[in-house]
């Protein structure tokens, strides 16, 4: 009985370590491409945000760069950016 008990402190343990990630929330009425870059990292990846739309957990590296057409923003891996009025507002 006591293994159970111990595998379940384990699993309560394990699953409460919260994972970082920056959040990208769109409030204009037009979708957006972003481009995410991490920091030290060679390769970009495209994201597409829709109108009024969200994405969540885009970057887990302590620094990267976001890009949408026109304007481009650095943020950490606890970082929230909204885009409004067609630029990004952290």
């Amino acid at each position: 009985m006591s293994n159970h008990y111990m595998l379940a402190a384990m699993v309560l343990c394990l699953g409460s370590s919260a994972v970082s990630a920056t959040d990208v929330i769109n409030q204009d009425n037009k979708p957006y491409a972003v481009k995410v870059q991490g920091e030290g990292k060679l390769g970009v990846s495209t994201h597409k945000i829709g109108a009024n739309g969200s994405m969540y957990g885009l970057c887990g590296y302590s620094f990267c760069s976001f890009e949408i057409p026109g304007h481009r923003v650095m943020a950490n891996k606890n970082g929230r950016l909204m885009i409004r009025g067609g630029k990004f507002v952290q």
